[in-house]
């Protein structure tokens, strides 16, 4: 098994090194056009594969031939989103960068299951979709298993319950009008607490955007760990990623993930229907720009 990654900045290294520390793939290959800062950060995973005796190779640089053969690519390559930029302001700039990765994979590993992490999520997936010319099932986007784990995060801060005792899933768009339903957690809480931790996980991102400078890593890094794990695995259990839905939009729902990329999507609550209405209007309105702006 061989994973890919485009983009050697702080998502790229923590999607690598969680890949790495679970051991998901034999071979990862690291890709950024600061070829140095990919080759050094290839040979410090390396390294930390064999301070735990992990027998996986790692090898980075600015060739794309480094593509050759995956079986999984991971776009992380863009711009991050600095304090008081929205998502869509990053969208034509994005759009370029994930167009000229996904013009990569498609010459060097056209047989891959392609995730796209870079922002805006939604949208961008639409453009790999587009670009790369795969099978929809072979698209996919990491933004709701990091939605719904800054979730988790603030009903185990609301509770004291541990990760491990409940479940909880965020779908629609990766942005503020993502999709936080009662129905969707395996808990009884109150509509108070519920209203508290769903807008603290709405606002999860931007509070580390704002403390940090930049965006988040760690926590983007292991949620495309567990897609792929999922993927090579053929673990049974439903993921929040974002699909290719038809031909004019993406966007995110419960999935099962197997060796040939999207096996199932589970099918919408009416209440659910409804709710996310919003979110897909404005995903293909940006859709819809992209396209007036002959982006394709």
């Amino acid at each position: 098994m061989k994973i890919s990654v485009i983009g050697a900045g702080n998502v790229g290294a923590s999607v690598a090194s969680a890949l790495v520390l679970r051991e998901v793939a034999d071979e990862i290959a690291l890709v950024d056009i600061f070829g140095n800062v990919a080759a050094a950060k290839a040979i410090d995973l390396a390294q930390s594969a064999a301070v735990f005796g992990i027998d996986v190779k790692v090898k980075g640089g600015d060739d794309f031939s480094l593509l050759k053969d995956s079986d999984i690519v991971v776009i992380t390559a863009g711009s991050p989103r600095k304090e008081g930029q929205t998502r869509e302001d990053l969208l034509l700039k994005n759009a370029g960068i994930v167009k000229s990765s996904v013009e990569n994979i498609v010459k060097f590993s056209p047989n891959a299951i392609i995730i796209t992490v870079t922002n805006p999520l939604d949208v961008l997936n639409f453009v790999v979709y587009k670009v790369s010319g795969f099978d929809k099932k072979r698209i996919i986007g990491m933004a709701g298993e990091l939605d719904s784990a800054r979730l988790k995060f603030e009903i185990g801060q609301k509770t004291g319950l541990k990760n491990s005792e409940f479940n909880a899933h965020i779908i629609g768009s990766h942005n503020d009008d993502m999709l936080v339903l009662k129905e969707n957690v395996s808990l009884n809480l109150d509509e108070a607490s519920f209203n508290e931790v769903a807008h603290e996980a709405k606002t999860g991102g931007a509070k580390i955007v704002k403390l940090l400078g930049t965006s988040a890593y760690y926590a983007p890094g292991a949620a495309v760990a567990k897609m792929c794990e999922a993927i090579v695995k053929e673990r049974d259990e439903w993921l929040s990623c974002c699909v290719v839905l038809d031909e004019n939009l993406t966007c995110g729902r419960r999935v099962r993930l197997g060796k040939d990329g999207i096996k199932e999507i589970k099918e919408l609550s009416q209440n659910e229907k409804e709710a996310v209405q919003k979110s897909q209007d404005d995903i293909k309105k940006n859709i819809e720009f992209l396209i007036q702006s002959k982006f394709f």
